[in-house]
C-alpha cells in the first residue's frame, strides 16, 4: 500500500514539474520575438531602460519616463512607415504587371476566339457545299477536293489558335523591380529595401524548423511551385527582375509569375507590422510607470 502511494506521489510530482516547465514557454518565445524586433529597429537599449525604470522602486522623473516611451514609439512608427512605403511600391508594381498582363491576355483571347469562330463558319459552310456536290455522281471528285480543302483550312485556323495561346510579349516600362535584390540583381533606386526591412528578410523566423531565412524560404518556395525552374534559371530571373532600361519583353506568363512573387514578398514584409505591434503591446504602460514612481515617492 505504501509503495502504491509512493508511485502516485511520484507521478503527481512529475506531472507538476512537466506542467511548470511547459507553461512559461510561450512567454519566453514572445519575449524573444519582441527583443529581436526591438534590436532590429535599434530600440533594444531603450526598451530595457524603460523596463528598468518602470520596475524600479526608486523615485523616477515622470517626464523622463514619458520621453523614453516617446523615443521608442518614434522608432516603431518609423519602421512601420518604412514597411508601408515598401508595400506601396510593391503594390504599384503588381498593379502595373496585372494591367499589362490583362491587356495581353485580352488580345490573345480575341485572336483565339476569332480563329475558332472563323474555323467553325468556314468549315461548316464549305463542308456543307462539299456534301452537296458529292450528292451528284458527276461532281463527286470536285466535292471531295473541296472537302479536303475545307478540312485543311480548318486545321490551319486551329493551329493559328494554338500558336496564339502564349500571347504576345511586351516591354515592362514601369520603373520598379522589387524582386531584383532578392536575386542579387541590380535594383532601381526606388526598389531598394530599407536596412530594417532587408535585415528582417535575411533573418530566420523565430519558430522556423528549417533554419532558413525569410528570403531563402521565398526562393525555395518559388522553385517548388515552378515560378522559376531553379536559382540558375538566368533567363527567367532576368524577366521577373527586369527594369525599363534593359528593354526586355515579358510574356503573359512572365507577368503572372512576377506579380505572384511580389505578392509573396509583400506578405513576408507585412509580418514585420505584426512584430512591431507585439513590441508596442509589450511596453510598460506610461500610466503604470508613473503610478509606480508616485507610489515610491509616497
Amino acid at each position: 500500500m505504501s509503495q502504491f502511494s509512493t508511485c502516485i506521489v511520484s507521478a503527481s510530482l512529475a506531472f507538476a514539474v512537466t506542467i511548470s516547465a511547459q507553461a512559461p514557454a510561450p512567454e519566453v518565445a514572445q519575449q524573444s520575438t519582441t527583443q529581436r524586433t526591438a534590436q532590429l529597429i535599434g530600440a533594444l537599449a531603450d526598451v530595457r531602460k524603460l523596463e528598468a525604470m518602470s520596475a524600479s522602486t526608486t523615485l523616477q522623473d515622470r517626464w523622463q519616463i514619458l520621453w523614453m516611451h516617446q523615443c521608442i514609439y518614434e522608432k516603431i512608427m518609423m519602421a512601420s512607415l518604412q514597411v508601408d512605403a515598401t508595400i506601396a511600391q510593391i503594390d504599384n508594381e503588381i498593379s502595373r504587371a496585372n494591367e499589362l498582363r490583362g491587356y495581353l491576355s485580352d488580345r490573345r483571347d480575341r485572336l483565339v476566339s476569332r480563329a475558332n469562330l472563323f474555323s467553325s463558319i468556314v468549315g461548316g459552310a464549305v463542308g456543307a457545299t462539299s456534301s452537296g456536290l458529292q450528292a451528284s455522281s458527276t461532281l463527286n471528285r470536285t466535292g471531295a477536293f473541296i472537302g479536303i480543302g475545307a478540312g485543311s483550312f480548318s486545321a490551319g485556323l486551329a493551329l493559328v489558335g494554338i500558336r496564339a495561346q502564349p500571347g504576345k510579349s511586351s516591354a515592362f516600362d514601369f520603373p520598379s523591380n522589387m524582386l531584383a535584390p532578392l536575386f542579387d540583381r541590380p535594383a532601381l533606386q526606388n526598389s531598394q529595401y530599407q536596412e530594417t526591412i532587408w535585415t528582417f528578410l535575411n533573418e530566420a523566423p523565430p519558430k522556423s524548423i528549417t533554419g532558413l531565412t525569410r528570403r531563402e524560404e521565398l526562393l525555395r518556395s518559388w522553385v517548388q511551385v515552378r515560378r522559376i525552374d531553379s536559382l540558375s534559371s538566368t533567363d527567367k530571373i532576368d524577366h521577373v527582375t527586369s527594369q525599363p532600361s534593359e528593354g526586355l519583353k515579358l510574356s503573359i506568363d512572365d507577368l503572372e509569375d512576377r506579380a505572384a512573387m511580389l505578392q509573396d514578398v509583400r506578405a513576408r514584409v507585412s509580418y514585420l507590422k505584426r512584430d512591431l505591434g507585439e513590441l508596442m503591446a509589450s511596453l510598460p504602460k506610461v500610466a503604470d510607470a508613473i503610478r509606480t514612481s508616485d507610489s515610491s515617492n509616497d
